[in-house]
């Protein structure tokens, strides 16, 4: 179901890059601005899972060191 968002005291100068966007890629300036903000979380969400992705071989490398790690505390 397609919803109403209305975006308030938008700076006028990213108002006209949306506006050329839409013009130079034959567009309403309604539907440049949906495109945009479907390529701005795509590109979040891609970012965020490939960081959470590292971290976890992060962890998983760091978890597998330590398991292999034989302490001696008799040791000083």
């Amino acid at each position: 179901m397609d919803v109403d968002l209305f975006i308030k005291k938008m700076p006028h100068v990213v108002k006209e890059l949306i506006s050329r966007e839409a013009f130079d890629n034959r567009r309403s300036i309604n539907q440049e601005a949906i495109a945009l903000l479907e390529e701005a979380l795509v590109n979040r969400v891609g970012a965020a899972g490939t960081k959470r992705k590292q971290m976890e071989a992060l962890l998983t490398d760091a978890v597998g060191a330590n398991a292999h790690t034989s302490f001696n505390h008799s040791q000083p």
